[in-house]
């Protein structure tokens, strides 16, 4: 039950850490533009369950890890998306995208979701572990972020895209986060996650059994 009660209070404590890294990203944005405050939201913003899923690797637990970027993939793409869309829309109306950006977003999200396909489906093919199912995956992995990066370079060409507008200053605004307490905000906050998540997944295997509980299910929710 000890470990039971450290996974719990572990959990809960990241979940304010986690918004106020949201939040940090946020203000930073507000000092680096549309683009390079776009890339900062999407990078940091999924700093705790990154940050997590390195732990768990060092930990050897691997489906645990297999399961937190599945639940995190269907949390962004579905409960994110939908909420940021209706939230959206019922503040703003019609919203407009930048085509190109919102192109380029669509096109990559096909692309991961094929290249995650192609060692799911071989290593069902095998009816053993395959030696070749490890070396497909360490290529599908270094072929996207190959992708990833070339997208960023695509992104930040100059005349790919009309220059980021500058910021408008609100009431909002001008009350909000400095530069330097975004960062700073941001560097203790990743570092009491770091923390709690490396107590986390230390009593991940005790809670197991306490709960009753698969890997698979508490790595996805």
């Amino acid at each position: 039950m000890h470990a039971l009660w450290i996974f719990i209070f572990s959990a809960l404590g990241i979940i304010p850490l986690a918004r106020l890294i949201g939040e940090s990203t946020e203000a930073l944005a507000r000092f680096t533009g549309d683009k390079l405050g776009g890339l900062l939201n999407a990078t940091l913003g999924n700093a705790a369950e990154l940050i997590i899923t390195i732990v768990a690797i060092h930990a050897g637990l691997m489906e645990l890890v297999k399961a937190s970027i599945t639940g995190s993939i269907i949390g962004n793409l579905l409960l994110i998306m939908g909420a940021s869309l209706v939230a959206g829309g019922l503040r703003h109306g019609v919203q407009r995208f930048d085509r190109a950006n919102a192109s380029l977003a669509a096109t990559q999200m096909t692309l991961a979701i094929i290249a995650l396909a192609i060692p799911t489906l071989f290593a069902h093919t095998v009816k053993m572990p395959h030696p070749a199912v490890e070396n497909l995956s360490l290529g599908v992995a270094a072929v996207m972020i190959t992708m990833y990066s070339l997208s960023l370079f695509f992104m930040f060409s100059p005349g790919v895209h009309p220059p980021p507008r500058a910021a408008e200053k609100d009431e909002a605004g001008e009350k909000g986060w400095s530069l330097a307490l975004a960062v700073i905000m941001l560097g203790i906050c990743t570092a009491a996650i770091a923390y709690l998540s490396e107590a986390l997944v230390t009593v991940v295997e005790p809670t197991i059994q306490v709960l009753g509980l698969s890997e698979f299910f508490i790595g996805i929710i």
